[in-house]
């Protein structure tokens, strides 16, 4: 496998064994966010409910009262088939023809409010070392090659849920930063020569998942200075060749618990960050000053997600213009062009 640069600092990275290539330019606002029906908008809760087939999580009594009492999280599901392009999906993923329509699998649109500031969300999240205080579906990770100062290949593996043994997750992931502020990181699944995968259930001892698409979106609370609103939309299967039956169970006995406890567990966790922080700062030496190349911010990035793990805690996402910054621009232009 290589990886080379394409017209446009398109990011082309090439499989093995006659498969498609993925194709990703690093400025792109999403990976198809806005299409397969996904209705999201933006990062700042537009766009949410459960219309466009998308059916309302709830909680039982219990999990409410523990993870969701103050109904800071509202969740939804929505089965849907792979909306990548045929090329990227793996020859095992492949339906035949008459089967392809019909095959679907889990999408979940989160939205969420953390109640800290959101300069230390993003900082308590692009931290590695805070993997263990709110995601217990991460057991193993690391990343298999960088592809660009903001985005990377990963390698992510998850414990046994339910009766679905242990998987393991190789994802493309890349961050930005919008003209507003919202941090933006995506994510698709993706094949790594470095990390072979088991395809078939019962083969080995961890099989391999996909993190098909999803897209995270972490943005200021407009009305609380002092709040953090995040929206997650996780498109995933885990593979093995699983029955729908199968899959159909686990997902409805781990969505009713797991996004609630994940939001809940951020929240709660963060209220001690500023110690671990400098702890962590302490044990991760700044091997890179990504942020000072033109047009990169130096902001920390990153999250820990069913399916995959990325982390940029010296920055290097690109930076998006403000639209006001893009009038300042102008006007700027405009009166050198006066003075010329």
């Amino acid at each position: 496998g290589t990886t080379t640069t394409g017209r446009g600092g398109q990011i082309i990275v090439q499989r093995r064994r006659g498969t498609a290539a993925i194709y990703r330019t690093e400025g792109a606002s999403s990976i198809g966010i806005r299409r397969g029906g996904w209705d999201v908008e933006d990062g700042n809760g537009n766009g949410k409910g459960g219309g466009g087939g998308w059916k309302t999580i709830s909680c039982n009594n219990f999990v409410r009262k523990k993870f969701n009492k103050s109904g800071r999280t509202q969740v939804y599901l929505k089965w849907m088939p792979d909306s990548r392009d045929i090329n990227d999906i793996e020859i095992d993923n492949l339906s035949p023809a008459s089967e392809k329509s019909s095959a679907t699998y889990p999408c979940l649109k989160c939205h969420a409010t953390i109640d800290a500031p959101f300069d230390r969300v993003c900082s308590f999240l692009a931290n590695p070392n805070t993997i263990p205080l709110y995601n217990e579906l991460v057991v193993d990770h690391s990343d298999v090659e960088e592809i660009s100062p903001s985005s990377k290949i990963t390698w992510t593996k998850c414990p046994k849920i339910l009766f679905v043994k242990p998987r393991d997750f190789v994802t493309y992931c890349s961050h930005r930063w919008r003209g507003d502020g919202t941090q933006v990181i995506v994510n698709q699944a993706c094949e790594h020569e470095d990390v072979p995968g088991v395809m078939v259930e019962g083969q080995g001892d961890v099989c391999r998942g996909f993190a098909i698409r999803g897209a995270n979106f972490i943005s200021k609370d407009p009305d609380d200075p002092n709040k953090t609103r995040i929206t997650m939309i996780s498109h995933a299967t885990p593979g093995g060749g699983l029955p729908q039956w199968a899959m159909n169970t686990a997902v409805n006995a781990v969505v009713q618990i797991e996004p609630f406890k994940f939001f809940h567990n951020i929240n709660d966790s963060i209220c001690n960050y500023q110690q671990e922080s400098t702890i962590s700062q302490q044990l991760q030496p700044q091997t890179s000053n990504v942020g000072n190349l033109p047009g990169r911010s130096d902001k920390p990035a990153g999250i820990a997600h069913l399916g995959f793990t990325c982390f940029w805690p010296n920055g290097g996402g690109l930076r998006e213009l403000h639209h006001q910054d893009v009038l300042a621009n102008e006007d700027d232009d405009d009166s050198m062009e006066q003075l010329d």
